[in-house]
């Protein structure tokens, strides 16, 4: 998530910069040239018309020029929007797929984990309750104790090997 919010930060972020210093450029311009076409002294030369038509092609051009970089710095923004979204996307993607892993993990290792501990009480009870008579049947039940502890102490390692992994 850091990484995606510096990258948005690294490029988003200096191109709004840049959209917002030409709408500032393209308003300064069309102003000056506003006001140079309006300081002009009235004609006197009686070609008012011809005066005329320079002020209003003179408006129109800055009216476009205004309109273009409208569009350029709409086109700008639309731009950053989507990227950002793709970008905030796909990190909640990766954030849902994580969390299904460490789900189908825990379920897995608790699994594991489970099996031997079973084998372990079961054959455990069976000696605390005396219900074994023959001596052999002691001896299995303390063998099977034995290995499954082994097998525990094994799962356990390796699931802490896991988890200290970087």
């Amino acid at each position: 998530m850091k990484r995606k919010l510096g990258i948005f930060a690294l490029v988003c972020l200096p191109a709004l910069l840049v959209a917002l210093g030409g709408v500032y450029f393209v308003q300064r311009e069309r102003s000056r040239i506003c006001e140079i076409v309006r300081g002009q002294p009235p004609c006197t030369c009686g070609c008012r018309d011809a005066h005329v038509q320079a002020d209003a092609e003179v408006t129109s051009c800055t009216d476009n020029m205004a309109t273009e970089a409208g569009f350029a710095i709409m086109a700008l923004l639309v731009l950053v929007l989507v990227g950002s979204t793709v970008l905030f996307a796909t990190d909640a993607r990766r954030a849902r797929r994580q969390a299904a892993a460490n789900k189908a993990f825990v379920a897995d290792i608790s699994h594991r984990l489970r099996t031997p501990l079973t084998g372990i009480r079961l054959n455990a009870d069976l000696l605390n309750e005396s219900r074994l008579q023959d001596d052999g049947e002691r001896k299995d039940a303390v063998s099977v104790i034995a290995e499954e502890a082994k097998h525990l102490t094994a799962l356990v390692e390796r699931l802490l090997d896991h988890v200290a992994r970087p």
